[in-house]
């Protein structure tokens, strides 16, 4: 079965390497989603989530602020201004923010505060 190599790196941090299947996120272009055999990409990504589904184990979201991607034959890079793994995510911080967001913030901010709280929470609450 072939496999993508992804690589997800941060201005701060490597953030996360391996092997997986699929890779699912948003471009300025909209959602993409790449699997074994896509064709080279160079892209802009939107802040939101992004999903990387492991050749073994769970499912691993991820926050984006600011990036590209990039797809050469099955290697996968992501690199982004900021990236957060879900699980590092305070959803109590998240709330916070989206709380000032929509306090006194503009409605892209809202936006992207929703969907940073979207992330830390999961996909089933």
């Amino acid at each position: 079965m072939a496999t993508l190599s992804v690589n997800m790196v941060s201005t701060r941090r490597h953030v996360w390497d391996g092997e997986a299947s699929l890779v699912v996120m948003r471009t300025l272009s909209g959602e993409i989603g790449i699997m074994p055999g896509h064709s080279p990409l160079l892209a802009m990504l939107s802040d939101g989530p992004l999903l990387i589904r492991p050749v073994d184990g769970e499912d691993i979201r991820a926050y984006v602020h600011e990036g590209f991607v990039t797809v050469d034959g099955d290697k996968v890079i992501v690199l982004a201004e900021w990236l957060e793994l879900a699980s590092e995510i305070d959803v109590r911080q998240a709330e916070n923010d989206l709380q000032a967001a929509r306090a006194s913030g503009t409605e892209a901010e809202v936006r992207k505060a929703e969907r940073r709280l979207q992330v830390a929470v999961g996909p089933h609450h």
